[in-house]
């Protein structure tokens, strides 16, 4: 029995050891993915991370000291889960080790998958970690004063979960609880933070409509719903990102109005960034499928496509931002129609002069403005 144990145990620690190496091999891929962004990546992602940061905490600050702003403080409880997930989404392979998943379900134990993958998610989760340093500060008395806080913790460890096993619960769960926190009702955080566990809760007992079954792929629209229905994160992170900019947009034109100018070329620079980069991704399907639709004669038609949906959200976006902020500069508007094309030829073409590009003309406007 004890050889067995034995035996058990060292199985199970090569088993930890060739996990954690599978993870550091597949970020370290995820990482020499992004050097089709260049210095964007180096400049713009890597200072973003301190910013990324002070977020974290400055958000959580408002989460916790919510008394005063029950509402706001529930609708940053709900950004902050959507960025977590949109960046445990980008991560997910590497925490399941999903390319080698199921030779993996033929040596060992089905619980010891079950165990690395929380393992490796609490080791990925620096939102959850965040919060942790944040929750061994406070102390007994002031958690007797925000006990929505625990809720959090229970929503960040929870949803972090449902993003590796049941995605589409997830989708579900922040359409129902968009709808909630932007409810305008005078309740505690601890009710708005109940009713986001009650609904993440039943977001998991709906049954997942596929909306792929109703869509014919019989032209080049039905191309494109398919891929976008099959890979709806490149959109999700994408839209998270944006609200991040409509949020930082509300916030500096209360506080500094008279930089409003600059702050509206700020926000079309971030917009066209995440839009345009959309193209990164359609570049990739050009590539897979070019032989395919060269044989069908529709080479043309479905290289202009590639193009169509970075503008889409574009004019969604440009939309929403005119709408909300009342910033209808109609000459940035056209400026950033075509700065957006420009990004998507130069991210289709030249890749490596993509991130040069944005941060020169995001420079230039800046210096005439």
């Amino acid at each position: 029995m004890i050889t067995n144990l034995k035996q058990s145990i060292g199985q199970y620690c090569s088993f930890v050891d060739y996990r954690y190496q599978a993870y550091k091999t597949e970020l370290t891929q995820l990482l020499l993915q992004l050097k089709n962004f260049g210095l964007l990546f180096l400049v713009v992602l890597g200072s973003a991370m301190l910013g990324m940061i002070l977020l974290l905490f400055l958000g959580l600050g408002k989460i916790i000291d919510s008394s005063d702003a029950s509402q706001y403080g529930a609708q940053m409880a709900w950004l902050y889960l959507l960025l977590q997930s949109v960046m445990l989404s980008a991560m997910k392979s590497a925490i399941k080790n999903t390319a080698q998943r199921a030779f993996q379900q033929t040596l060992v134990k089905h619980y010891w998958l079950g165990l690395m993958d929380i393992k490796l998610l609490l080791l990925s989760n620096g939102w959850l970690i965040g919060s942790l340093i944040v929750a061994i500060d406070l102390s007994v008395s002031q958690w007797l004063r925000v006990p929505h806080f625990l809720l959090f913790l229970l929503l960040q460890f929870v949803l972090g979960i449902l993003c590796l096993y049941k995605p589409i619960a997830l989708v579900y769960g922040f359409l129902l609880s968009a709808i909630w926190v932007t409810l305008p009702l005078d309740i505690s955080p601890l009710l708005y933070h109940s009713g986001l566990v009650l609904l993440f809760g039943l977001s998991t007992f709906i049954v997942p409509f596929n909306f792929t079954a109703k869509v014919k792929l019989t032209s080049l629209t039905g191309f494109w719903l398919l891929f976008f229905m099959h890979n709806s994160w490149v959109l999700i992170w994408r839209g998270a990102l944006l609200l991040c900019v409509f949020i930082a947009t509300q916030v500096l034109l209360q506080e500094r109005a008279d930089l409003a100018a600059i702050v509206s070329i700020l926000s079309l620079a971030f917009i066209v960034l995440f839009s345009s980069s959309l193209q990164f991704d359609c570049r990739h399907l050009h590539q897979q499928y070019r032989v395919f639709f060269n044989m069908q004669n529709k080479q043309t038609a479905f290289f202009v496509s590639l193009f169509i949906p970075s503008l889409i959200v574009l004019l969604l976006t440009l939309v929403g931002f005119v709408a909300l902020f009342n910033q209808a500069n109609s000459l940035l508007l056209v400026i950033g129609g075509g700065w957006c094309l420009l990004q998507q030829a130069l991210a289709q073409k030249k890749p490596a002069h993509y991130a040069l590009a944005w941060i020169v003309i995001t420079g230039s406007l800046l210096a005439v403005y």
